[in-house]
């Protein structure tokens, strides 16, 4: 009998940035993850990035504009991508029998919201089921469980929870034919007034199929063999300035890449996953092949939270990686951390194996304060002196790799103990001038406080309960610190100027 499901579409909202600053343009990992799995189990599946299809639009007709500005509380913010109506036409000319959509950060969620409305309002027959970290992280709230109205998306059917590969198949043969069983694991939804959950599934990613990169949407360019994914294309990734750092001109097909998922710690402002599981190293490797074949490769940015973390075994395999990636000629990167746990961690193994292979060009040292009582309370794996051992041991053998440290400043009362005070925020500045002036970083970024874990996100909601999702992550109206803002504007401009003074080569403005 012929299924009455059979297409699956993802919807991946716009991109939402301050006004006057382009946004980060991502490919979609677990959105493309999500669908390689529907479709090795029968479905046709499709992406429809609303950011992207809009970037790809104003490349193809110089008169079309991806930007508009749209005013939340009189705080002006750039929408970047397809118009919401643009976004509507391209889904229901897919006719999907089954709509998906990706919520990966809270500054998704107004975004979101107002999609799937406008989606629902066309399609009112058609299922929409919500994925992705943030709405893994918040989806009672999001199916209306919150004191909070604007928290609630009622256009959203259904919630995948954790992980998606593991959970849609299931939830698509589920919705063919309902009338046979009970909602899959990994799966919340309204029901009877009230949110059910049907639990976590067991997720190990070698069990899935690998990200699907042929759905990216792509571009033609002069003098390429090979076309550029869209992304590469326009250039603002997360690791920023990729020319810079590779001290080249002109288009760079660039993979972020995930050779795992979670972290393996419980630091107290990111919501990661705490389980630290990988992929086995020749499945990373049919990743960076599929890539390779598609679009070429210049540089590969390692995205995993705690890449030569975990045991004895989960090393092993980071370092089979790494020697994989190196043979293969790659240059690579990593610009969302390494833990300072994983590489002091016997006798600095991973920096030495780092500089025996000569090809990381960047590496985002999270070293996130300069306060060992803030870095107590806010339970990060290091101390001061470990930061220090190895920023020495970095800058000694490390000299061709570009070293950026990253700091966090206003956290608010944590775990019991007092808030961060002003003169532990003076006192981070004169940690980053000391790291910055013994040359131990080349640059420094300083980041205020975003409350995107359930303690912090809670405290900001309680101060502004009407508050646009994009204030939580882009405005003034972030903070949760209990001492005035000023001060960390004025850290703001003080580790700008510092940069700027000591002519440190910036790579990107975080």
């Amino acid at each position: 009998m012929k299924r009455k499901i059979e297409r699956f579409v993802v919807v991946t909202p716009r991109a939402v940035s301050p006004a006057g600053t382009s946004p980060r343009i991502h490919p979609p990992l677990g959105a493309i993850s999500v669908l390689a799995e529907a479709k090795r189990n029968g479905y046709e599946a499709l992406l429809f990035d609303a950011a992207a299809e809009g970037l790809k639009k104003g490349v193809l007709d110089s008169s079309y504009n991806p930007v508009v500005i749209e005013e939340l509380d009189r705080i002006p913010y750039w929408k970047t991508g397809l118009r919401i109506e643009e976004i509507v036409a391209g889904v229901v000319k897919l006719a999907p029998d089954v709509i998906g959509m990706s919520c990966c950060t809270v500054v998704d969620r107004g975004e979101v919201a107002k999609t799937a409305k406008a989606l629902k309002e066309a399609s009112p027959a058609t299922p929409i089921i919500l994925g992705g970290h943030e709405a893994s992280q918040w989806h009672e709230e999001i199916l209306g469980n919150t004191p909070f109205p604007i928290g609630e998306i009622p256009a959203v059917d259904y919630v995948v929870v954790g992980p998606g590969q593991p959970v849609i198949t299931s939830l698509l043969r589920c919705l063919d034919k309902p009338a046979m069983g009970n909602l899959p694991q990994g799966v919340a939804r309204r029901f009877n007034g009230r949110v059910e959950f049907s639990g976590l599934p067991e997720f190990q990613p070698d069990h899935f199929a690998i990200p699907n990169y042929s759905l990216l949407p792509r571009v033609e360019v002069a003098g390429r063999e090979k076309a550029l994914d869209l992304y590469s294309f326009v250039g603002n990734p997360h690791a920023g300035r990729i020319g810079t750092i590779l001290g080249i001109q002109g288009p760079i097909a660039y993979l972020p890449l995930l050779t795992s998922y979670g972290c393996g710690f419980d630091c107290s402002f990111c919501d990661t996953d705490k389980r630290l599981v990988r992929y086995a190293v020749e499945n990373t490797m049919r990743i960076i092949n599929e890539f390779d074949g598609l679009f070429g490769i210049n540089y590969i940015d390692f995205m995993d939270n705690n890449f030569g973390g975990g045991n004895s075994i989960s090393r092993d395999l980071a370092f089979e990686i790494l020697s994989q990636v190196a043979g293969a000629g790659y240059q690579i990167g990593f610009s969302n951390g390494l833990t300072f746990e994983s590489m002091a961690r016997e006798n600095f193994r991973l920096l030495r194996q780092f500089s025996q292979d000569g090809n990381v060009r960047h590496i985002a040292f999270p070293c996130e304060n300069g306060n060992d009582r803030v870095l107590r309370m806010i339970r990060k794996p290091h101390t001061l002196s470990v930061v220090r051992k190895v920023l020495e041991f970095a800058k000694e053998n490390l000299q061709t790799t570009n070293r950026e440290g990253f700091f966090i400043g206003g956290f608010p009362e944590t775990n019991g103990q007092p808030a961060e005070r002003p003169c532990e925020l003076e006192e981070t500045f004169r940690f980053i001038t000391e790291c910055l002036e013994q040359q131990l970083l080349h640059q420094a970024i300083f980041l205020t406080l975003s409350p995107v874990t359930r303690e912090y996100r809670r405290s900001w909601r309680q101060l502004y309960p009407t508050a646009p999702f994009e204030h939580c992550l882009f405005s003034r109206k972030t903070g949760v610190w209990p001492y005035p803002n000023s001060l960390l504007d004025e850290m703001h401009r003080k580790v700008k100027s510092i940069n700027e003074r000591l002519g440190r080569s910036v790579t990107r403005r975080l």
